[in-house]
């Protein structure tokens, strides 16, 4: 599956902390797929306060879906690098075909693992007899040293075993004494648990992986080590730590199904763009290259060789094409040094929507930088989020450019915005728009409402629809 989303926000994935024997609730955010009438998926990983379980980085699920209503899934041949998707359905079927010459039917309780390497294209579609469609995608991101690794394709029907109360099918990895066969390239597990009204379920689990539990259908307590119990509502995912030696897993009274994924914590930092993950945002920008090099080449005739890529046999639809990259090279969050104290005190002159004004200030985000009017500074560009001063502020290196404030709504469910500054020797280089993309991404993906109050917050979100659903807009 394709991240379809048409702006993108560049994350660093890194191993996130926990105490074990807490459970973590990582709800999910709704991301639609093919405009206003297509599916919906329900996004819980990656998230800000966390973007990896093991060596997972990325978990959409969707459905129970009614295709004649959502149209259901046809999603065009797009690119992969560094990961690897895992498909798992419950109920209908997709088509799947990618550049490595295969063509597969991805059924339900049936897993299929495509391995990108250093560069795959599939495509996914779900068939004419499908009526209800309902699963999950998962990415798993690949080591740096195997990201270099041949494309391939496996496909695995795991045995359903069962216990007092459960039924399960191991797709990855070791559990409740059954392993799959698939090769991984690090430490993991996956499965699918379904559990009885009421049932008690103790998994022994490896005491050096970390573990997510996504809810499928009905409602179960967590309790990493028979600790105490967290409730799990359906499409929350349950995150315990590693140091847990075992997970014991409580139904509710309609029964539960669920899908249980974990693995060591994957000690490497990495950049997940699109449908990217590389070391670095020059590895990820020079995929996106090669990526439109194909598109350019597919469309003067034959793919050459030696294309990073390749196109999949038979495509009733021409590929999709990369977004636009981000403006600026986005630092972790994890690695950002402490506030200045003196970077509160910057003079800064308001940012506004771009006009057509002939007097005007030049625009926060024109299609060029002002050479004569940036100063020698760093390249290094972070956006922090600062609760105390209530605002995100955005730097280059130890210099603060500029903010974006805002003010909690009653209930604290919402942050009003209601001003936006970037400093006038930081003009031109779009970073009031790389500013208020993630100050507002952050806010979405905490399940915060947006109430959007400052004129260029006001114009960016009407540039960017795909926010809307985070939308609070105010009363005229």
């Amino acid at each position: 599956m394709s991240n379809l989303e048409t702006a993108p926000t560049e994350r660093v994935c890194t191993p996130g902390q926990g105490q074990p024997g807490d459970v973590e609730v990582l709800e999910p955010r709704d991301v639609p797929l093919g405009g206003l009438r297509g599916m919906n998926v329900r996004r819980t990983l990656p998230q800000r306060s966390r973007s990896l379980i093991g060596a997972w980085c990325f978990l959409d699920h969707y459905g129970p879906d009614n295709v004649a209503e959502t149209g259901g899934m046809n999603v065009a041949a797009h690119p992969h690098i560094g990961l690897q998707t895992v498909s798992w359905l419950f109920s209908g079927t997709i088509e799947h075909r990618d550049s490595a010459g295969n063509h597969a039917m991805v059924r339900p309780g049936e897993l299929n693992l495509m391995t990108a390497g250093s560069g795959i294209s599939h495509s996914e579609r779900s068939t004419a007899d499908t009526t209800v469609l309902h699963g999950a995608q998962l990415w798993v991101a690949l080591p740096a040293r195997a990201r270099g690794i041949d494309k391939r394709f496996d496909h695995y029907a795991p045995p359903v075993t069962s216990g007092p109360g459960y039924t399960a099918q191991v797709f990855l990895g070791s559990l409740l004494g059954d392993t799959s066969p698939v090769e991984t390239h690090t430490p993991l597990v996956g499965a699918e648990l379904t559990l009885e009204p009421g049932a008690t379920l103790d998994i022994t689990v490896d005491s050096r992986h970390e573990h997510g539990v996504l809810v499928d259908s009905g409602q179960v307590t967590l309790a990493p080590d028979a600790g105490s119990g967290t409730i799990l509502n359906p499409a929350d995912l349950g995150y315990a730590a590693a140091g847990c030696s075992a997970l014991r897993v409580v139904a509710g009274t309609e029964g539960a199904r669920i899908l249980l994924i974990g693995g060591e914590p994957l000690r490497e930092e990495l950049v997940m763009w699109w449908n990217f993950i590389g070391g670095s945002h020059e590895e990820v920008a020079a995929a996106r290259d090669a990526w439109q090099a194909t598109l350019d080449a597919a469309g003067a005739g034959p793919l050459p060789a030696d294309d990073r890529y390749g196109l999949p046999d038979n495509e009733p639809e021409p590929p999709l094409p990369a977004p636009a990259l981000p403006t600026a090279r986005l630092l972790p969050r994890s690695q950002l040094p402490p506030l200045p104290a003196e970077s509160a005190t910057i003079q800064t002159t308001s940012a506004t929507p771009p006009t057509k004004s002939a007097t005007q200030t030049p625009p926060a985000h024109p299609t060029g930088p002002r050479e004569t009017e940036v100063p020698e500074i760093s390249d290094s560009i972070r956006v922090v989020h600062e609760p105390d001063a209530k605002r995100y502020a955005i730097y280059d290196g130890e210099l603060l450019a500029g903010f974006t404030a805002y003010r909690l709504t009653a209930r604290d469910e919402g942050r009003a915005f209601v001003h936006t500054e970037i400093d006038e020797k930081f003009g031109g280089r779009g970073l009031a728009g790389t500013l208020v993309a993630e100050a507002l991404a952050d806010t979405r993906d905490a399940g915060v409402r947006i109430v959007p109050y400052c004129p260029f917050v006001v114009a960016w979100l009407k540039k960017h629809p795909e926010f809307e659903d985070a939308v609070d807009w105010p009363a005229a």
